[in-house]
């Protein structure tokens, strides 16, 4: 039996939806999605009493497997690999084998364009090779340039190279005047667009208004701070309303607000204490006067006791009064504190922001996280009959979309 039917026939696809392809050629690539593997399949041959594949890695290990169908599902990895089939006699042994054909498995996964940057040039300035740099690039990416009106423009040629760029060969004089968008395209129909890749222009001043129309201008680094004043006059009146206005959590717009109040509330009773001590303190001092200007006119001895047991208590209600003083002072400066963290976390922290994602005109919105976890992974236990479940704070941003 000759090998000739196996090298016309054999045909292999890497996912099981795909259309076989037929291996005429000494060396071919395909795709393979994250969660697929490799389907080979090949026509029946007459008398066989089934089949024995055999796979080899690029290491030279062979993997086999029977069958008695004509085709098989295998889980590869990307990476270069040989096949041939065996056919079967009715002893199950291989009567005659294929030769090994090598083919390659890359894995299949949307091109992502490492630079949210567009290209803008003037007609007579345009370069006659781009460069694509992205990442999920290989020989098998299609690319495609379609002009403002959706014509695909002609692509000389396209070289890979190693490790995530293509490289691209055009004819500048069929690049017409205005955007020109990029289509990337893996197997397995793995597609990322980009709008206005190309900006081109004759002169300075179209380009500029092309720029303006198409590209996203981006902030100035030169540009001053500006404070979010309608949510700073807020905070200032009521603390968190500002937080509230900006949509910032809940938790963070609730918890400026009751802190204020708590320490507010600290204060007052402070206060209170205060006064209470001072006004302990002065009666004491005036009878402590009256008492001594009692004995001196009257000369009474009975008064001199009272006399010197008020005075040796003056110092300690001054004490007290000098202690709850303190205390005010302190509770003071937490209230102060929490004001102004408040009034600076609605001047200096926006709420949630828009960012570009990179190689996409797709935004993402962002804001910051400061969480409270529990470490559910493990106890730490302090005695026999007591545990303690760990806890972890995670800080950092978190991004929607």
């Amino acid at each position: 039996m000759s090998n000739k039917p196996f090298q016309n026939t054999i045909r292999i696809s890497l996912f099981s939806l795909a259309a076989a392809v037929w291996f005429f050629l000494p060396t071919s690539s395909f795709a393979k999605d994250s969660e697929e593997g490799a389907k080979l399949e090949w026509s029946s041959i007459p008398d066989a009493n089934g089949y024995l594949v055999e796979i080899k890695d690029a290491n030279g290990r062979i993997t086999r497997q029977k069958t008695n169908a004509t085709q098989i599902f295998m889980d590869l990895r990307p990476g270069t690999y040989e096949h041939r089939i065996g056919v079967l006699n009715r002893y199950g042994r291989v009567s005659i084998f294929s030769t090994w054909i090598p083919f390659e498995v890359i894995l299949s996964r949307p091109p992502v364009l490492t630079s949210s940057t567009r290209n803008a040039y003037l007609a007579k300035d345009f370069p006659e090779v781009l460069e694509i740099k992205g990442r999920y690039l290989n020989e098998a990416t299609k690319i495609t340039l379609k002009n403002s009106n959706g014509e695909e423009l002609p692509v000389k040629s396209v070289e890979f190279r190693e490790p995530d760029s293509l490289v691209v060969s055009l004819d500048k004089k069929k690049i017409p005047e205005g955007s020109v968008s990029l289509r990337l395209e893996n197997p397995r129909n793995k597609v990322t667009e980009t709008e206005a890749f190309l900006v081109v222009a004759e002169t300075p001043e179209r380009l500029a208004a092309l720029q303006r129309q198409y590209l996203p201008q981006e902030p100035s680094s030169k540009e001053p701070f500006r404070f979010d004043y309608g949510a700073l006059a807020r905070s200032a009146v009521l603390p968190g309303w500002g937080q509230l206005y900006q949509g910032k959590s809940k938790v963070r717009s609730f918890a400026f607000p009751i802190l204020v109040a708590t320490a507010g509330a600290f204060t007052y009773f402070k206060g209170q204490e205060y006064l209470h001590a001072v006004k302990d303190y002065d009666a004491a001092r005036r009878t402590n006067i009256m008492l001594n200007s009692a004995f001196a006119q009257t000369g009474n001895v009975a008064i001199y006791p009272l006399a010197t047991i008020n005075y040796f208590q003056i110092p300690s209600k001054l004490g007290a009064a000098s202690s709850a003083y303190h205390q005010v002072e302190l509770s003071l400066g937490i209230l102060a504190a929490l004001y102004l963290a408040n009034l600076a976390d609605a001047a200096f922290f926006p709420g949630s922001r828009q960012v570009k994602i990179e190689g996409t005109d797709k935004t993402a919105t962002w804001s910051p996280l400061l969480r409270n976890e529990r470490d559910s992974n493990g106890f730490t236990y302090a005695s026999a009959n007591q545990q303690y479940l760990r806890q972890r704070m995670e800080v950092g941003v978190q991004f929607s979309w």
